[in-house]
């Protein structure tokens, strides 16, 4: 079940990052402008914002997972709710890489920068609760299998931002706001397919 754990924690790690932000505006142009290495230093501020919402959430559905059994079908059903309205933000959204975002002289600033905003956003904590009820993370009582999906989704994180900042540097002067919108919308699709499940879950089919 751990290893199961740390592979979907991965899946919900990328899932959670690609949404394209500012976040994502800012590692992309830090890629391009400063190179690959600088621009995944910088999404490894959002890589621990990300972390921190999955340890939050893991911990404390495994504390209480006795009594969440009680009401699982609703709370599948109350995350498909959530995870629907994240798909369909993402998919609305169209993201520009001329977005004004914050700047940061050096890679400290940018890490603080990219970390407080992913903080900022109330609806990725509750997509995390949402997600970790849709693949039966409620199941568990074991401290082991929540550090395992949070260390998954650190990683599955680590390696958006590790592959999203390669492709930036190596395709410079390609990427266009297009690019950016197909990723939102390959996202939107994924959050959905979560939400179908949980749904399924809820519904008891």
């Amino acid at each position: 079940m751990s290893l199961w754990f740390l592979a979907v924690g991965a899946v919900i790690g990328v899932l959670v990052a690609a949404p394209v932000g500012p976040v994502n505006v800012i590692c992309i142009q830090r890629a391009i402008r400063k190179g690959a290495l600088e621009g995944f230093l910088v999404g490894m501020g959002a890589a621990a914002g990300d972390t921190l919402f999955a340890t939050v959430a893991a911990f404390g559905l495994s504390s209480i997972s006795a009594m969440l059994l009680t009401i699982e079908r609703w709370l599948a059903l109350g995350g498909a709710l959530i995870l629907l309205v994240m798909g369909i933000v993402t998919w609305r959204s169209h993201p520009h890489l001329t977005d004004p975002v914050p700047r940061a002289r050096d890679i400290f600033r940018g890490i603080v920068a990219t970390f407080a905003l992913t903080i900022s956003n109330p609806l990725t904590a509750l997509g995390f609760i949402a997600l970790f009820t849709s693949v039966g993370f409620t199941r568990t009582d074991s401290a082991g299998d929540a550090a395992t999906i949070v260390a998954g989704v650190f990683l599955g994180s680590a390696l958006w931002w590790l592959v999203i900042c390669r492709i930036a540097q190596m395709v410079r002067g390609r990427l266009s706001d297009h690019h950016l919108t197909l990723i939102n919308r390959g996202s939107a699709i994924l959050i959905w397919a979560f939400a179908a499940w949980a749904l399924v879950k809820g519904a008891g089919i």
